[in-house]
């Protein structure tokens, strides 16, 4: 295709304009979202240990017996998280996740050295007005706060609650 002089490609020209600022937009929007959820030298190097995830008593708060990795739809469960290697004044949070992504309980934000002080527990709560955990993996996510943002993940793990009894 050849372009003559009568040719007018003005509102082509427009039209890239149009789209070149609409990129640069964006690009700015995602810029300034991620400096705002992940702002730079945010990162601590703090790790935190999940030491297990433990059947869970809902009616005392008390996680009972050995360490395991699958659950049955019926057993609540909770995860043990050593909150005094972080220090004291930190602000943290844990909280269960399906694999939808939705959240079913959990703890803080708070200081780490009021979680250690009464050795809470993560557990993780029913959905809605089920009685039982769906079945599927669900991840406990340990992370540091500030301005009431998590702000760094210092930590996680995971179980799977199997389908049937």
């Amino acid at each position: 295709m050849i372009v003559s002089q009568a040719d007018d490609l003005r509102p082509l020209y427009r039209a890239m304009l149009a789209l070149g600022a609409a990129a640069i937009l964006i690009l700015a929007f995602g810029l300034v979202f991620f400096l705002r959820f992940a702002p730079p030298g945010e990162r601590s190097g703090l790790r935190v240990q999940v030491e297990g995830v433990y059947a869970y008593d809902p009616s005392t708060g008390v996680t009972r017996g050995s360490a395991a990795s699958v659950f049955p739809p019926g057993q609540p469960f909770a995860a043990r998280v050593r909150w005094s290697s972080v220090p004291a004044g930190v602000e943290v949070g844990a909280h269960w996740y399906n694999a939808l992504e939705q959240q079913l309980g959990g703890v803080g934000p708070e200081t780490a050295g009021a979680l250690a002080e009464r050795q809470a527990p993560v557990p993780v709560t029913t959905h809605g007005d089920q009685a039982q955990n769906l079945p599927g993996q669900y991840t406990v996510v340990v992370a540091r706060y500030a301005n009431r943002q998590p702000v760094e993940l210092l930590g996680r793990g995971t179980v799977l609650v199997r389908r049937g009894g």
